[in-house]
């Protein structure tokens, strides 16, 4: 009797110890924190100016590449059991003349979802709202940007960016700067002639 309570309670003790190291497993194999994430991917704290949610699991963040020196889109996505970082081609070469500057940059997703990041700095300090319409015909083609004030960037120039998760069937760009009263006063389909 004595040798098979001994066998029940070295089973128990033997038990917990392995749900204790497979739970301890499973939150070490979790997903990263996204500072840890752009360190690994050589990606410096004070080049990052922009992280967002744009997903509950995926991040836009919006960097300063150090070998191009342009502004540079990435994405994390953060799956079950790790979290990768997707760099997204090109990057904003930044005019300070013009009085707003945009780059857009497309993303696919593994089931062919597309992810557009439209961004770019804005120069003038009238603008104070940032309309995107894509599709020539389409009402449902239209956006506002969010605009990111900045305190760390030493210039007069703000970030600001948008993100398009639909299918766009025929591409057109008017991004349009408003000021305070609600008027045009950019338009890049006029700067384009």
């Amino acid at each position: 009797m004595l040798k098979t309570s001994n066998r029940k309670r070295v089973s128990y003790v033997l038990f917990f110890v392995l749900l204790a190291a497979t739970l301890f497993l499973i939150r070490s194999c979790g997903p990263q924190d996204i500072d840890t994430i752009l360190s690994e991917e050589g990606i410096p704290p004070e080049q990052v100016k922009l992280i967002t949610t744009i997903e509950p699991r995926t991040q836009l963040v919006l960097y300063q590449d150090l070998t191009t020196n342009n502004l540079t889109p990435a994405l994390i996505q953060q799956k079950m059991w790790f979290s990768e970082l997707a760099r997204i081609g090109g990057g904003l070469q930044d005019n300070p003349v013009e009085p707003l500057s945009s780059h857009i940059s497309g993303y696919e997703e593994s089931k062919g979802k597309m992810i557009y990041i439209i961004y770019g700095y804005l120069h003038d300090a009238d603008i104070t709202q940032v309309h995107i319409r894509y599709e020539p015909n389409l009402a449902s083609s239209r956006l506002e940007a969010e605009i990111v004030e900045s305190s760390s960037d030493q210039s007069s120039r703000r970030l600001w960016y948008a993100v398009i998760q639909q299918p766009i069937h025929e591409m057109i760009w008017d991004i349009k700067g408003f000021n305070d009263e609600g008027h045009v006063i950019y338009s890049s389909l006029d700067s384009e002639d």
